[in-house]
């Protein structure tokens, strides 16, 4: 992502300190935000943008102005449905589709987005984004956020952990309520689990708000 040069930008003749302690962090935090060295989750993009009035496009390179216009470098992918980051839902087709960056759709050239909605995973996606999902059939990356099926139909996001013999789903959210699911296939019953991608990118909707 580019946004450590938006940061730049928005700090102006601050401080590293002073603009640490406007969105609530550590200065060390902050420099590392700045220098690239961390990813800011979706929280702490949320946070930035209110403090400064911007969107998140601009923040994150996605827009050239700060009213969130798209940016010419940037190509339309297909919006194929929506998909659950809570409760499972059932998976359902859109006729739709989004801009994002061109330099991340040349390096997924075959992914698809898919609408977040729920609050089991904001803490890296926030409710109503669209997940830019790269197709794959395994989870190569213990850990990161896939797109799954449960049972064959129904759809959602977490943190998957292959197991020896199933699947574990962990949420990654600010609701301590979500919890992890353990899926082990040698246990008579257990729900099948499917994987449809690896979650690579997200953008936001024109209309989203927070």
């Amino acid at each position: 992502m580019k946004y450590p040069n938006r940061l730049f930008e928005l700090r102006g003749k601050e401080s590293q300190a002073e603009m640490a302690a406007r969105i609530g962090m550590t200065q060390q935090n902050y420099a590392n935000y700045e220098s690239g060295k961390s990813g800011m989750k979706s929280d702490m993009i949320a946070t930035v943008c209110k403090e400064f009035g911007c969107t998140a496009e601009w923040l994150l390179c996605m827009s050239d102005s700060k009213d969130g216009a798209p940016s010419k470098d940037m190509v339309e992918v297909p919006l194929y449905g929506a998909i659950a980051a809570g409760t499972p839902i059932e998976m359902m087709a859109v006729e739709d589709s989004h801009p994002v960056p061109a330099e991340v759709r040349r390096r997924y050239p075959g992914a698809f987005l898919l609408k977040v909605e729920g609050d089991s995973m904001n803490r890296i996606l926030p409710n109503g984004c669209y997940a830019l999902v790269d197709p794959c059939a395994t989870v190569e990356r213990n850990g990161a956020p896939y797109a799954v099926c449960v049972n064959g139909y129904d759809a959602t996001i977490k943190r998957v952990n292959r197991l020896n013999n199933g699947f574990e789903l962990v949420p990654d959210s600010n609701d301590p309520t979500y919890s992890k699911q353990v899926f082990n296939y040698n246990e008579p019953g257990t729900q099948t689990i499917t994987v449809i991608g690896e979650v690579v990118y997200f953008v936001l909707p024109f209309d989203w708000h927070f």
